[in-house]
């Protein structure tokens, strides 16, 4: 029998009992939209899917047959969501990785002149610079991932950014865990060549260096909505206060400890209430 920790929790769902159902939505919630956020780079593109996803979650509770955790059950039905949904502006205009390294050389060139050296760059005391960094990783780090096909994308981000097994990433994707295995290697393998050659994440001697996107990332739009979404986070007291990854200089850093290592993002708003409302009607979901 599987060890599954939300078994009971489960139960008091299907049994109708709506604190259950809240808790279900509360626990998931976060972990849905980290995932749809690395899957599809626009916050505002990822708090719908993922509000619609967990309408499905909640939607189809009396059909999980309990063959997996009741969270990669949950972890299959945003994949086949995410795999399926409309691309965005940013996935159809066909990023792959040539053009994210012209637009890093390109930005490399344009801040030449202006590259703040490491004495004028203070990250323990220049609160704002340290912040941007941050938000110019993730943006940045984020693109990346749409330049691997959809299902590469996918199974890199179960795999080495949310630490599932071959067999739960076979399961999730319906595919075997050796084919599993071949995509997750595969992408990993096309993040790690284009990082250990660009980024100064990976190595300090790569030519791009955050500190020194600042200027372009944030004309060029890049990093906006992620800064909406974490001053809407600090508001509501929800931010999580982290320092951006500085450049590794003893070692070739994996891809996978950057990815990592990025904040834990949230939606803007809690979406228990706009669930309740469209569940209302097909599910007992009041707490009346």
């Amino acid at each position: 029998m599987i060890d599954d920790p939300h078994l009971d929790l489960l139960e008091s769902c299907l049994q109708g009992k709506p604190k259950a159902l809240e808790e279900l939505i509360q626990s998931f919630q976060p972990k849905v939209f980290s995932l749809a956020l690395k899957f599809l780079w626009n916050p505002e593109d990822a708090e719908d899917a993922t509000q619609e996803i967990l309408v499905k979650v909640i939607t189809n509770l009396g059909g999980f047959r309990k063959e997996s955790k009741l969270s990669t059950w949950i972890y299959k039905i945003a994949n086949n969501h995410l795999i399926n949904v409309k691309k965005s502006k940013m996935e159809s205009s066909q990023i792959h990785f040539r053009r994210i390294r012209e637009e890093l050389h390109t930005s490399q060139y344009v801040e030449q002149n202006q590259i703040m050296s490491p004495s004028e760059l203070n990250l323990e005391s220049n609160s704002n610079t340290s912040n941007m960094i941050l938000h110019v990783q993730v943006a940045c780090t984020y693109a990346m991932l749409q330049s691997l096909s959809r299902k590469y994308r996918m199974a890199y981000i179960l795999g080495e950014v949310f630490s599932i097994s071959s067999e739960e990433g076979g399961y999730v994707m319906e595919i075997t865990p050796d084919s599993y295995r071949q995509l997750l290697s595969r992408a990993r393998n096309q993040l790690e060549q284009f990082l250990e050659k660009e980024c100064g994440l990976t190595k300090s001697s790569n030519p791009c260096h955050c500190k020194n996107r600042i200027r372009y990332a944030s004309k060029a739009g890049r990093i906006r909505a992620y800064l909406k979404l974490s001053e809407q986070m600090k508001q509501d007291g929800r931010w999580k206060e982290m320092k951006p990854l500085l450049p590794e200089t003893t070692k070739i850093r994996k891809a996978a400890e950057i990815f990592r290592s990025q904040p834990t993002f949230l939606p803007k708003k809690n979406q228990l209430e706009n669930m309740k409302e469209l569940l209302n009607n097909s599910f007992p979901f009041s707490t009346r």
